[in-house]
């Protein structure tokens, strides 16, 4: 007998549906969106334009809303060859931040300076892979910035994987995320030791998603871009049958935008996407598929010879060899000569001092800035399902293999499905429909 499924949501009125079923639902959706999805090329102005545009969109950003970052050093840790500065920060009223600043003792100033965006690291900033790829770029005579995002290391008090009224209030947590990073941006081009012509942005895993948008909406502001652990396609990562942390929900993006769409855009500026040969998260066949959209990309613009793409040996994260890979390339971006006798694989021995010692930090919460951003009431929510509720009607429940509950992963599927809350006039996002 042919199976068929109604495309346009069954209400939860509808009579309950098997677990199976339920998914295969949304698979229908996630491949109507796919077939649907409007064909937009980077290489031409106007497109290039729209794609911005709908990356801007989904995310909830403004650039009125871009803060303006006002920091201070607290504390200096002399490295040996090095400094580290140790930065508080207030970006958006009330939001306070903080960040590690590390500075050659060698070479004459302005130094070219590194924007290092972290993932998942426990401990943000000061996660060990994010402090060994730090000192090692610092050895090589350019300075690096690691602030914390918003929710992680010392913010995390702040809300991040779980935080949910963001997306009530029309925003997302990438969007924040991307706007404070733009207001760091803009403060690293003014910094007297820093070299404006040379900046960098680089980042792995949740910083590698991070380099996908600031580096698409700031192109021209950088010298050189790097993602790493995360190139593939939005598609893919929607679709997935686990608990997401909340920074990797965009709403609305799965039908009307593309990786490969926001890579391309960053041309011609140079772009270097690697990942480990075993990252469990991201199939290898996936990141072909990308670069090989990308390089078309910047073969149209005419800079193939400005992008790059390597797998290498290893897992997810950062590790010696990939810190050694992404120093060598950004130093034949930044002018600098590379020098072998560092090793990439030892971090000092030591704690770094926090840059809000003891329980000193006292910030807004996530949820909060997006209430003051947006101007919008108190909301209610305490779970995506209440801002994103899952349309199809399943009779179980249950946990799916201990990766995340049912509603949890339904309520995802249709934040990557649907428009951001009070954008569906606002900016002609749609969501395709069809028996």
């Amino acid at each position: 007998m042919k199976r068929s499924y109604t495309l346009s949501p069954p209400t939860m009125e509808s009579p309950p549906l098997s677990l199976h079923d339920g998914f295969t639902v949304y698979e229908r959706q996630f491949a109507l969106a796919a077939a649907t999805m409007p064909v937009r090329v980077p290489w031409s102005a106007q497109e290039r334009e729209e794609i911005l545009r709908v990356a801007r969109s989904s995310l909830g950003i403004h650039r009125e809303w871009v803060p303006t970052i006002d920091a201070e050093v607290v504390s200096t840790t002399d490295g040996g060859g090095y400094r580290v500065e140790h930065w508080q920060s207030i970006s958006w009223p009330g939001c306070r931040g903080a960040a590690d600043l590390y500075l050659p003792n060698r070479l004459r100033e302005p130094y070219p300076v590194v924007i290092l965006a972290c993932g998942h690291g426990e401990g943000g900033k000061r996660a060990g892979i994010y402090r060994r790829m730090a000192v090692h770029l610092v050895r090589q005579g350019m300075a690096v910035l690691v602030p914390d995002n918003i929710g992680q290391g010392e913010r995390i008090s702040m809300g991040h994987t779980k935080v949910v009224k963001v997306f009530e209030y029309g925003l997302s947590l990438q969007g924040l995320i991307v706007m404070e990073t733009m207001g760091w941006l803009d403060w690293v081009k003014t910094a007297p030791r820093l070299d404006p012509a040379r900046i960098a942005f680089v980042g792995n895993s949740g910083g590698g998603l991070l380099a996908l948008f600031l580096g698409a909406l700031c192109r021209d502001d950088l010298a050189a871009i790097s993602s790493s652990g995360y190139p593939g396609t939005f598609s893919f990562i929607a679709q997935k049958e686990k608990k997401h942390c909340h920074c990797n929900l965009l709403p609305g993006v799965v039908g009307k935008l593309e990786m490969w769409q926001l890579y391309g855009a960053m041309a011609p500026t140079p772009l270097f996407l690697f990942q480990g040969n075993g990252d469990h998260f991201f199939p290898v066949d996936l990141f072909w598929h990308n670069a090989r959209k990308v390089l078309a990309c910047y073969e149209r613009a005419g800079a193939a010879t400005d992008f790059r793409a390597e797998v290498t040996e290893g897992g997810h994260s950062w590790d010696a060899r990939r810190c050694t890979l992404l120093a060598r390339y950004l130093c034949g971006q930044l002018g600098l000569p590379y020098h072998e006798a560092t090793t990439p694989d030892v971090v000092e021995p030591g704690e770094l001092p926090l840059c809000y010692p003891g329980d000193s930090f006292l910030s807004i919460s996530t949820d909060e800035v997006a209430r003051r951003l947006t101007a919008s009431p108190e909301g209610s929510a305490t779970a995506l399902w209440e801002v994103f509720p899952p349309t199809v009607n399943v009779a179980e429940s249950p946990e799916i293999f201990s990766r995340g509950g049912l509603k949890q992963i339904f309520s995802q599927y249709e934040a990557f499905l649907s428009p951001p809350a009070g954008a569906f006039s606002a900016h002609g996002f749609g969501r395709a429909s069809a028996k």
